[in-house]
């Protein structure tokens, strides 16, 4: 694939990636194990989508996800892994694998923001990981990714700060951060990927969008289809639990790159292609995997 000039990302919310020893350090019976039927869906839906690098959710260690990758016959795609253990207490980290070589990889967990309103500080969920990517074979990254999996909906203990605030904080924080740091790399195409637990519309994500003051409007590459091509959880529509439909899983990136929009799509496959699931999709995750692809020249 030297001299490629064009690159698929894809997010994914892998739903738990938990083997026996992740579970045991993460409390036992509030995480059980992901079944093997799970993660053969699971492998089935990253091959089928064939994106070059996949931003992944809710990875617990390294060697849980290596080991995924080498049993489902994936590693010899996806040859560059990276993790790193973020804040969350249950071991629900951010990961990333690539088919091409990472030039940098960069954790912001340990990093400080401001909360809403003068209510504190806080860290992120569990991690804004960044990684620069060769893709083209010379010398020098091609493409920055960074991937988060923000503060989820369920409501916060009585005196703690709201779930809807953190949200808001770390939407902030990703446009501050992507943006101060992408200006050393001007020209390069970055995106931030992953789940936010919030739509397009919702406070948080305008906040990386339209964080007014003059600066950039951000694109969502899923922007201006019909809800059925955008609406990433439940995998099963017919699965809500009384919730609507919404987009939590983004692609975004700068406007000013929007002609290196090649396409983008979700992911939501019924009869595997490999054994006798039914619903091959839902039987991974509860969310769908998207993908976006770039002309890296254009």
């Amino acid at each position: 694939m030297i001299g490629k000039t064009s690159v698929t990302i894809g997010t994914y919310n892998v739903k738990n990636m938990f083997a026996k020893e992740d579970a045991q350090r993460a409390g036992g019976s509030r995480t059980p194990v992901k079944s093997e039927r799970s993660l053969d869906a699971l492998a089935e839906n990253i091959r089928r989508a064939d994106a070059d690098v996949v931003a992944l959710q809710e990875c617990t260690s390294e060697k849980t996800l290596r080991n995924f990758l080498n049993t489902r016959g994936l590693s010899d795609d996806y040859k560059y892994v990276a993790h790193v253990p973020g804040n969350d207490g249950r071991g629900v980290n951010v990961a990333v694998i690539s088919k091409f070589p990472f030039t940098e990889v960069v954790s912001h967990k340990d990093v400080k923001f401001p909360l809403p309103d003068g209510q504190g500080e806080a860290k992120f969920s569990r991690d804004f990981l960044r990684v620069d990517v060769d893709v083209d074979g010379v010398e020098g990254a091609d493409l920055s990714l960074y991937t988060s999996h923000s503060k989820s909906r369920r409501p916060a203990a009585p005196g703690q700060i709201s779930s809807d605030d953190r949200r808001l904080a770390e939407g902030r924080a990703m446009r501050e951060i992507a943006e101060q740091e992408m200006k050393e790399f001007p020209g390069r195409l970055f995106v931030l990927t992953g789940d936010f637990n919030d739509g397009t519309e919702d406070a948080s994500v305008q906040a990386i969008l339209n964080p007014g003051d003059g600066r950039e409007r951000w694109v969502d590459s899923l922007e201006g289809k019909p809800d059925s091509e955008r609406m990433t959880w439940p995998a099963n529509p017919k699965r809500t639990n009384g919730f609507s439909p919404e987009q939590f899983d983004h692609i975004i990136f700068p406007q000013s790159m929007s002609d290196k929009l090649v396409s983008s799509q979700i992911h939501r496959y019924e009869q595997s292609q490999e054994t006798d699931t039914r619903w091959v999709s839902s039987t991974a995750s509860d969310h769908l995997m998207i993908t976006a692809e770039f002309d890296l020249k254009a």
